[in-house]
């Protein structure tokens, strides 16, 4: 399936574990709940394609672009994300710890609830994103830029590299848990 066009497909509860869909084209392609740990997606053109509760562990979307699309509930356990686009996706409830996202681009997606413990930030793009709820627990933030988002409820203890991370017009509730030296103005003054 590397280098198809695949768009519009259904592939609701299939099994591509292993599958190699690098460079492929999948707009608006439904994945939802399927199994597809380990799959190939690097550099694929998945605009609007949904992963609603799929299996994604160990999955590579290295330099794909995934705008628009539906990861909602997903598990993305140590999957290879750097310079990925996941700009204006759903995000929510999805499992992300241990990825390599270094370098992706997560601007105004919403990624309500979503956990990125030991996940590596490096160099990644979240603004205008919504993070309420979501826990980056020893997530390596290095560069990572936070402009306009909006931390409520979240769980910010213990980030690596904080301090080099841009938090610009970024704001918190009072129960969001903050790393020392990191001062966020309230969101509900906003």
């Amino acid at each position: 399936m590397a280098g198809w066009n695949i768009s519009h497909s259904n592939y609701p509860g299939a099994d591509l574990s292993g599958a190699n869909l690098r460079s492929a084209k999948a707009h608006s392609a439904n994945f939802d709940d399927a199994q597809a740990s380990g799959t190939d997606f690097r550099q694929a053109d998945m605009i609007g394609a949904s992963f609603r509760g799929t299996v994604l562990v160990a999955a590579r979307f290295n330099d794909a672009i995934l705008s628009g699309g539906d990861f909602s509930g997903a598990n993305l356990l140590a999957a290879r994300l750097k310079d990925a686009l996941f700009i204006g996706c759903t995000m929510t409830g999805a499992q992300l710890q241990k990825t390599y996202a270094d370098g992706a681009d997560f601007s105004a997606a919403n990624l309500t609830g979503v956990d990125f413990t030991d996940a590596n930030l490096a160099d990644a793009v979240f603004d205008n994103a919504i993070l309420s709820g979501a826990v980056l627990t020893r997530a390596n933030v290095s560069g990572a830029s936070f402009r306009d988002v909006r931390f409520e409820h979240a769980d910010l203890n213990l980030m690596i590299d904080a301090d080099t991370a841009i938090f610009d017009g970024a704001c918190a509730s009072e129960d969001t848990k903050l790393p020392d030296g990191l001062v966020l103005e309230t969101c509900e003054t906003r």
